[in-house]
């Protein structure tokens, strides 16, 4: 399942879904309606759900898009720390763009920061 970031650990025991003040700044912040709050929340509740099941899961959390990664072709493009890393949203935008302008027909490619 892929779901929101706002149930991820801020720091130990401290979820920002559960939280009305540090949800309300992340909506802000992204320039979201507070309205999304139900969504988050219904997010974290689809993830509790889970944990308490019997049935094989899997839950995605997808970091923050950045707007701003390289591209590169065989080779990982790393970073200044020399990691290869990006966010599901960053690699989304990169694969939307390379299907709407295909510039690497017949090649790979990646993306990194």
């Amino acid at each position: 399942m892929i779901g929101g970031a706002g149930s991820l650990e801020l720091a130990p025991g401290v979820v920002r879904a559960d939280h009305d003040e540090l949800l309300h700044a992340a909506l802000d912040e992204l320039g979201l309606p507070r309205e999304y709050t139900a969504a988050v929340r219904g997010h974290r509740e689809a993830l509790d759900v889970l944990r308490t099941s019997n049935r094989l899961w899997t839950y995605f959390s997808p970091g923050e898009r950045t707007g701003r990664f390289r591209l590169g072709g065989d080779q990982p493009v790393l970073d200044a720390d020399g990691q290869s890393r990006i966010s599901a949203e960053d690699a989304a935008v990169a694969l939307v763009d390379e299907a709407e302008l295909p510039r690497h027909v017949q090649r790979r490619f990646t993306v990194g920061y």
